[in-house]
């Protein structure tokens, strides 16, 4: 029971997000899968990305790719980073894939990256 007060519904759900972390070691150039495809009609819902260089001079790349045809495809965080370094980023709104999206890396130069990636997956 309210007196006098104002009602105001939320049409977007709370949804709690995971975090998952990856190591990758490179002496070349590659590319992994942070999150794989997220299957037809669900996309990945990235709240946030940490980049960390535990040893080396690394060249990361985080995407957001999408795939099957969708839109979203694109860069998430980027960087030349020196041991000790990285970067965090947090997005508010999440950045969205495409449907049917995969979170990857790129990695260039020679090190060790500790890379988190904080997201939920939805329609």
């Amino acid at each position: 029971n309210l007196a006098g007060g104002t009602i105001q519904g939320n049409k977007q759900p709370v949804i709690p997000g995971t975090s998952i972390h990856t190591r990758g070691t490179t002496g070349a150039a590659v590319w992994g899968t942070i999150i794989a495809s997220s299957g037809n009609g669900i996309k990945q819902y990235v709240t946030g990305v940490s980049i960390v260089i535990d040893s080396g001079t690394v060249d990361v790349a985080v995407t957001n790719i999408g795939i099957g045809g969708s839109t979203g495809a694109g860069v998430l965080e980027r960087g030349i980073f020196p041991q000790g370094g990285g970067i965090r980023a947090a997005y508010d709104p999440a950045m969205v894939s495409g449907t049917g999206g995969t979170i990857a890396y790129w990695l260039g130069g020679a090190g060790t990256v500790d890379v988190k990636v904080d997201y939920w997956q939805a329609a």
